[in-house]
């Protein structure tokens, strides 16, 4: 098994068992490797910046603190929050890829829908350099926020065309149950506000002929900052949100 596999699986492990340590030894039983490569798999995790704590007799778990966007955290977390089938939530999570940085996940998600390259259409990242807002303006982004693109062809949409109120409201939901704070959303700027700090900003675009007018697909971009945000359990909130009420899968 490819050492990678194992830090994935050791990660995914960590992240459903948030709660209780498991030991080494247990882990190795459970994927058929040596002590030796879940060690390994640790250390590597730890240089990928989680914070895994080590007890004696009793084993790993992950640090209070430790919110690492990743696709292990994302399904450990949107078991808990979702009403979709195993199924639909493993095809949901096939389509994810994250990056530690790019310039705007817009960008990336529109040279993917221009050139068919549709197997990853949701695409995150933990910074942006040039995250694109409303209008011209930028959108900051800084590490610690949470900053995606979904690529949605016109065939998925339960309710044609696409709506942006109707995304602003659902990221306006997520973001009020995860904080326990009231929010407005602002239809003109399709951005979100807590008070008057601005959390949220939601950017759609598409893609049309220009002599038939017909959609051939959208863009939907969603930035999200809120100091001490838990960002897997919001990713995965909001997706189980968007792919029940207004995304097929």
């Amino acid at each position: 098994m490819k050492e990678y596999k194992t830090r994935d699986y050791v990660l995914k492990e960590l992240e459903l068992n948030r709660d209780s340590f498991i030991t080494g030894a247990a882990l190795a039983e459970n994927l058929g490797v040596s002590r030796n490569a879940i060690w390994k798999a640790i250390n590597d995790l730890r240089e990928a910046g989680y914070d895994i704590e080590a007890v004696n007799n009793k084993g790993y778990r992950l640090a209070d603190n430790t919110d690492v966007i990743s696709i292990a955290g994302i399904e450990a977390s949107i078991s808990s929050c979702s009403s979709m089938s195993k199924v639909s939530s493993q095809r949901l999570l096939s389509r994810i890829i994250i990056y530690n940085e790019l310039s705007s996940t817009n960008i990336v998600a529109k040279k993917n829908l221009i050139t068919e390259e549709l197997d990853k259409r949701i695409i995150i990242a933990r910074t942006q350099t040039s995250g694109k807002g409303h209008g011209s303006s930028r959108f900051d982004s800084p590490e610690g926020g949470i900053y995606l693109s979904i690529i949605v062809t016109p065939d998925e949409l339960r309710k044609p065309p696409l709506k942006t109120v109707a995304i602003g409201k659902l990221v306006g939901e997520v973001i009020s149950e995860m904080t326990g704070k009231k929010i407005t959303y602002d239809k003109e700027t399709n951005r979100i506000y807590i008070g008057k700090r601005k959390v949220s900003g939601i950017l759609t675009e598409y893609f049309a002929d220009l002599e038939t007018k017909e959609v051939s697909g959208y863009v939907i971009g969603i930035g999200i900052k809120y100091p001490g945000l838990s960002k897997n359990k919001t990713i995965a909130l909001l997706l189980s949100k968007l792919y029940v009420h207004l995304i097929n899968i």
